[in-house]
C-alpha cells in the first residue's frame, strides 16, 4: 500500500497520540513516508497512532517522551532519525495550553508551556538541523497558533509560546535556507481535536466566544490540517520558506 508523493522520506512528528500530530502522521504515511511516533503520556493512543500509519505499509513506531523536560526533544529526534537511518522532515506539534487570566497564571504553568511549546521546539529543530545540513535537504514544519499573531484575553501566555515558535520558524528559514532546508509554520485557529474539543462540546460559553470570531463561522477539522502539512512539505512546493500559514478561518484577516 505504501506509494505516493513522500515515499521514501522519513519523518519524526511529536505530539502524536492524538489530534492534529496524529491526523498528519497518517496522512504523510498515506503518501509513504515512513514515521518515528513522539507521543505524550497515553500509550494507548501512540500506539494505536502507530498502527493507523504501519496500516498503509509504511515502517511506523515511535515512544513516549516527557516534553515538560524540553532537552528530551532532542532525544526524541535522535531516536527517530536512528529508527530511520536519516530524517527528512520533523513536525512539531506537540504543545499544551493555560487560558487563565494573565494575573492569575502560576509559576508553574509559565515553565511548562515554555518547556514544551517553544524550547521542545527548539531543541528538536536544532538536532533534526544537525542530521538535515550534512545532506543539504530536509523540512521543518512548526504547529503555531493563530494567538501567536494577535492578543486575545486568557492566551496571553499560551500567545507567547507560539509566537516564539513562529519567531524561530523565520530565523531558521534564513539561517538554514542556503544549506537546502525549508522551515515553515502552519498556524491554526480553533480546530476541532483533543482539549479544544472538548471545551468546544462542553461549555457553551466557550464555544459562542470562538465561533463567533470565526468569520467562515466553523471549526477546522485535523484531517484539513494534515492536508495542508502534507502540501507544505511536499516536493511540488519546493519554494515555500519562512512562512506563517494562517488556517484559521479567518480570523487574522482583519
Amino acid at each position: 500500500m505504501a506509494g505516493g508523493i513522500l515515499e521514501g522520506k522519513k519523518a519524526v512528528v511529536t505530539g502524536g497520540s492524538s489530534g492534529i500530530g496524529a491526523s498528519i502522521a497518517e496522512r504523510f504515511a498515506s503518501e509513504g513516508a515512513d514515521i518515528w511516533m513522539a507521543g505524550g503520556s497515553s500509550a494507548e493512543g501512540l500506539q494505536k497512532s502507530i498502527d493507523s500509519c504501519a496500516a498503509h505499509g509504511v515502517k511506523a513506531s515511535g515512544a513516549l517522551y516527557d516534553l515538560s523536560d524540553s532537552r528530551n526533544a532532542a532525544t526524541l529526534v535522535k531516536e527517530g532519525a536512528e529508527y530511520h537511518g536519516g530524517l527528512d522532515i520533523l513536525v512539531n506539534s506537540a504543545g499544551t495550553r493555560n487560558l487563565s487570566a494573565f494575573v492569575d497564571i502560576e509559576d508553574e504553568a509559565t515553565d511548562l508551556l515554555f518547556e514544551v511549546n517553544a524550547k521542545s521546539a527548539f531543541f528538536a529543530s536544532r538536532e533534526a538541523a544537525r542530521v538535515m545540513v550534512p545532506q543539504g535537504s530536509g523540512h521543518i514544519l512548526m504547529i503555531g497558533s493563530d494567538a501567536g499573531e494577535h492578543g486575545t484575553p486568557n492566551f496571553s501566555l499560551y500567545g507567547v509560546t507560539k509566537a516564539t515558535m513562529h519567531a524561530l520558524t523565520k530565523n531558521l528559514a534564513i539561517e538554514l535556507g542556503p544549506s537546502g532546508l525549508r522551515v515553515n509554520c502552519m498556524a491554526m485557529g480553533p480546530v476541532r481535536s483533543g482539549r479544544v474539543k472538548e471545551m468546544l462540546e462542553n461549555d457553551p460559553e466557550f464555544y459562542k466566544s470562538r465561533i463567533n470570531k470565526i468569520p467562515i463561522r466553523d471549526f477546522g477539522l485535523p484531517e484539513h490540517i494534515a492536508d495542508t502539512a502534507l502540501f507544505i512539505v511536499s516536493p511540488s512546493n519546493n519554494f515555500m520558506s519562512g512562512a506563517i500559514v494562517m488556517i484559521d478561518g479567518g480570523i487574522t484577516a482583519g
